[in-house]
């Protein structure tokens, strides 16, 4: 079954013990923590097998990573094998290694405050909730996880990473297999505990800041720039390692504060353009194919906006290009890497200083969102639009790409500040609702089917409070 604790979890919380519960696999986890408050809670997830392992953590120590292993078992994915580590380099880990690895870190101030994913008698499905080390009142705002292209800025002082695993039938497959509409809450409503789901990914809502479209596959490890991106900075040089394909990326930033920003390997040639006074990267040219069954970046190019370039690489007939937003430059990077770079995007932020500007609009509390039902498969990244969220906010309109599937979906928000919210491909026939005043999407309706084993959207319905449609894709029996 789905589960979260972000609902409990509070910043200034102190973790006391955490539990592994494991032989040949993970069968569950405890954690025992004291509130901010004074009081004293347990969270416990999966089942009683195995044999315990826990790690008592001394005053002023905190869970600062975890690593988790996960394969199949039965057609089911199960997590194998969990470590967690401290900040005082103490580890507890239990369970059998793989080959399928995923390592999270703790964004600077935070620590591991609790869990979300799926359970039944073993954990299948896990990711951590990270939540400000200090009392939320002495803390600064929340910042992204450092493995999630996304962040928040937001009051709540804690962030979500993905979960890693998957879902399997008998612990509650994120694929609804229900009715596939659902209608808007009335206001006020009690919000739906979904908050556990595999879509829980934050996203940023930092002035001056803007992420590109991500190009490649879902293969390494995931890293982002985001939690120390800021617009205003000055970008010295860029470097990119390569020979046959991209191996590593650098980008140098001189002010005010220096900043190295490097990943991936270290094969390769060091290509790199020093960027002269007033000088910005504004494009990226790159092309993606297959290494082994695997999606690699095999060629890059950056172009300032006084017309230099480094480019390195060889060029593929997959072929995309990104260009800054007017006023913007390339300021950092997200995706996934290993020893070579498997997907990337690119992180705009401002030239210029950008304050964050002052908001009229209510603070959106827990109580003021109604999460509705996810459907689908597990294939694919996850992704959420959550934190983007302002009460009061307005919608101007919505449009779905898509042919025989569903492409991408955009919602444009208009107020208090313009922003879209994309998702997806390119490909499909654009089909756009615009929204007259005091017009707003009431209801949504979905459809979806197999195409080559994985579980894809193949309809979607929007309708408006003036019962205006927007519809695209093709209907099937699974809605």
């Amino acid at each position: 079954m789905v589960f979260t604790d972000e609902a409990s979890t509070s910043p200034g919380q102190i973790v006391n013990t955490i539990t592994i519960r494991a032989g040949e696999r993970v069968d569950g986890l405890a954690m025992q923590i004291t509130t901010a408050a004074g009081g004293t809670m347990t969270f416990t997830h999966g089942g009683m097998g195995g044999d315990e392992n826990s790690l008592t953590l001394g005053e002023g120590e905190y869970i600062t990573s975890m690593e988790a292993h996960w394969a199949e078992k039965n057609s089911h994915t199960r997590i194998f094998y969990l470590s967690f580590g401290t900040s005082a380099g103490n580890t507890v880990s239990g369970g059998g290694q793989t080959e399928n690895v995923g390592k999270v870190t703790a964004p600077e101030g935070y620590q591991l405050s609790g869990f979300h994913g799926q359970d039944g008698n073993e954990i299948d499905l896990l990711g951590a909730i990270w939540t400000s080390i200090k009392p939320l009142e002495e803390a600064p705002g929340t910042v992204a996880p450092a493995d999630i292209p996304g962040s928040t800025s937001g009051s709540t002082g804690a962030t979500v990473d993905v979960p890693v695993g998957g879902s399997t039938a008998a612990s509650g497959s994120a694929a609804k297999q229900a009715q596939g509409s659902t209608a808007a809450p009335a206001a006020n409503v009690a919000p739906e505990d979904t908050s556990g789901s595999d879509a829980p990914e934050p996203a940023p809502r930092t002035a001056g800041i803007k992420l590109s479209e991500a190009f490649g596959g879902p293969h390494g490890e995931q890293f982002s720039d985001q939690p120390s991106a800021a617009s205003g900075v000055t970008v010295g040089s860029i470097t990119v390692r390569g020979g046959e394909r991209i191996d590593g990326l650098k980008l140098e930033i001189t002010a005010p504060t220096p900043l190295t920003l490097a990943h991936g390997g270290s094969g390769g040639t060091d290509n790199t353009l020093t960027l002269a006074a007033g000088e910005h990267v504004t494009s990226m040219d790159i092309n993606v194919g297959q290494k082994k069954g695997r999606t690699r970046i095999f060629y890059l190019k950056f172009t300032t906006n006084l017309g230099n370039s480094v480019e390195v690489g060889g060029t593929t007939g997959e072929r995309s290009s990104v260009t800054a937003p007017d006023g913007y430059q390339l300021s950092g990077f997200f995706g996934r890497v290993g020893d070579e770079i498997d997907k990337l995007g690119i992180i705009w932020t401002s030239i210029e200083k950008v304050e964050a500007a002052p908001t009229t609009a209510p603070a959106l509390t827990d109580e003021d969102i109604v999460l509705g039902e996810l459907f689908g498969g597990p294939h694919g990244n996850a992704f959420s639009d959550i934190n983007y969220i302002v009460l009061q906010q307005t919608t101007s309109s919505i449009t779905i790409r898509g042919a025989d599937r569903v492409d991408a979906v955009t919602l444009q928000v208009a107020t208090p500040a313009e922003r879209s919210l994309t998702h997806g491909g390119t490909g499909g026939t654009e089909n756009t609702l615009t929204f007259g005043p005091g017009e707003y999407i009431t209801s949504m309706e979905a459809h979806w089917d197999k195409k080559n084993k994985h579980t894809r959207i193949f309809y979607l319905s929007f309708t408006t409070n003036k019962d205006n449609t927007l519809s695209a894709g093709s209907p099937t029996d699974n809605k």
